[in-house]
């Protein structure tokens, strides 16, 4: 197996992951939930997916950058970026979604990147005119 190459990045990056990652994790209902529904297995692809929705979204990175960054397959970075959130939403009431085959860790990460970005503009002070 070939070593992968890890090159080191901006601390804003890896900031913004752990937000992501920490934002996705409340948005299920915190660690705790996690643990009562026994999916603490999601944590380790909620990384991922919070590493790839950053660099995809707000560095524009390419599914294969993100691919070689992450250290798996391109596949793997296009599926988990097109995971439907509306999905997601269903599964995590406990319905069974509308699309099958939904990548949760994609779809989540996605969820909590755009509720950052909608609690960020609500704390930004309003420009003066």
């Amino acid at each position: 197996m070939t070593p992968i190459e890890v090159t080191p990045q901006p601390p804003d990056i890896d900031q913004r992951a752990l937000r992501v990652f920490l934002k996705a994790i409340e948005l299920v209902g915190g660690p705790r939930q996690l643990v009562e529904l026994r999916r603490l297995t999601w944590l380790p692809s909620l990384m991922e997916a919070a590493y790839a929705v950053v660099l995809a979204e707000e560095h524009h990175w390419s599914a294969e950058e993100i691919a070689r960054f992450l250290g798996v397959s391109t596949a793997a970075v296009r599926h988990l970026l097109r995971a439907p959130e509306a999905a997601v939403l269903e599964r995590l009431r406990g319905e069974e979604p509308s699309e099958h085959n939904v990548h949760v860790a994609g779809g989540l990460a996605k969820l909590a990147l755009d509720a950052l970005r909608r609690e960020e503009e609500s704390s930004s002070p309003e420009p003066e005119e």
